[in-house]
């Protein structure tokens, strides 16, 4: 099952925590920290903190997040009335402020996709 991939980033993860406070108003802002980071493979947010701050804005770190770790963290959490389709569906209509690759980087990997002419 393919999951959705963002930039690691404060922006990219303020959205996401943000989309989901809205959806989903009764889990704590707290708990939203601690799924989000084990969502995207941290033990904890306190752990996640550090690297997030480290990369800063340039960095170019992709990173994929799983809805159902995700899930399972909330669950551990004491939420048990959230469908896991629905989650789904809402992580991969986020739109992230930053993109995964910014205009040269897009560049770049859209020119080596391109398949080379036959008379080159």
């Amino acid at each position: 099952m393919l999951n959705p991939q963002l930039r690691f980033s404060s922006a990219n993860i303020a959205t996401l925590k943000k989309s989901l406070r809205d959806h989903y108003p009764q889990i704590k802002s707290s708990h939203l920290d601690e799924a989000i980071a084990s969502s995207i493979g941290f033990k904890s947010y306190a752990a996640m903190r550090p690297a997030l701050l480290q990369v800063g804005s340039h960095a170019r770190l992709i990173v994929v997040t799983d809805h159902m770790l995700l899930l399972l963290r909330l669950e551990e959490l004491g939420y048990r009335d959230i469908d896991a389709g629905h989650l789904r569906r809402l992580m991969w209509d986020i739109n992230f402020p930053d993109r995964e690759y910014d205009n040269q980087l897009d560049e770049a990997v859209s020119k080596r996709r391109r398949p080379t002419a036959a008379n080159s």
